[in-house]
């Protein structure tokens, strides 16, 4: 395997652009430490050695956690993944049974990876459909008020407005802000601009999510405490 485990909080997610918006928010919100790798970081099983990223990564990298340096300080998991379509959960469920692990029921509940108890959290939430893109869109327009009406007019350019897939349409809708208001370098991924700070994580649309983290060894059980899953807290909390 490429790497070893660093810290009882282990996370994964599809890729970098997540894995850069994870950080800032714990960072920046001072919230629990995690160990936090992109699905192709935990596995090879890609062209020429290198790992598979993105959900279909998770079925391969859960393959191998057991034998991994330092999986036995591991106290609790968590799988972090675009609910971008119907069957965004099942997918990540499928990634679990195909390697002999227990999937959580649904997202409010707990599964288990070699004995360890494991979460999944669907971003923007278990009930809405979407991406990261869409996630950031409140905060993108913050940054930059004046994109909205320059995209719609790009995307009804293009027809990439009437595209079937609503997550491309989301990461065209993003990315174009991005690329249109950044002349020093207009090829920055989601998660450079959070790691840079034009993005900011306390932003409240980033609270439910921040929320689930900061619950997270309660919910799991390594906390010794009982409270309800993250997935059921509905009201945000203020920024830390």
């Amino acid at each position: 395997m490429p790497f070893e485990f660093t810290n009882s909080r282990f996370l994964m997610c599809e890729g970098d652009d997540d894995k850069g918006f994870l950080e800032a928010l714990i960072k920046v919100r001072c919230l629990p430490e995690f160990q936090i790798c992109r699905a192709d970081e935990c596995n090879t099983m890609g062209q020429d050695g290198k790992g598979v990223g993105g959900r279909s990564g998770f079925e391969h990298s859960l393959a191998g956690f057991k034998p991994t340096k330092g999986f036995g300080n591991v106290k609790a998991i968590l799988i972090v993944s675009d609910n971008d379509k119907a069957g965004s959960f099942a997918e990540v469920q499928d990634a679990f049974t195909k390697n002999g692990h227990t999937p959580p029921t649904m997202a409010s509940a707990l599964g288990s990876i070699d004995g360890k108890p494991a979460a999944v959290l669907m971003i923007p939430s278990p009930t809405q459909n979407g991406d990261l893109e869409s996630l950031c869109l409140p905060e993108i327009h913050r940054v930059w008020p004046a994109a909205p009406p320059c995209v719609d007019a790009f995307m009804a350019c293009t027809g990439s407005d009437k595209w079937q897939k609503q997550s491309s349409i989301n990461k065209t809708r993003a990315r174009a802000v991005v690329v249109g208001f950044n002349e020093d370098d207009p090829y920055r991924g989601i998660g450079h601009l959070f790691r840079k700070g034009n993005l900011d994580p306390s932003n409240p649309c980033f609270d439910q999510v921040a929320d689930f983290l900061r619950n997270f060894d309660t919910f799991t059980g390594v906390a010794n405490a009982t409270v309800a899953p993250p997935a059921a807290i509905q009201q945000p909390l203020p920024p830390a």
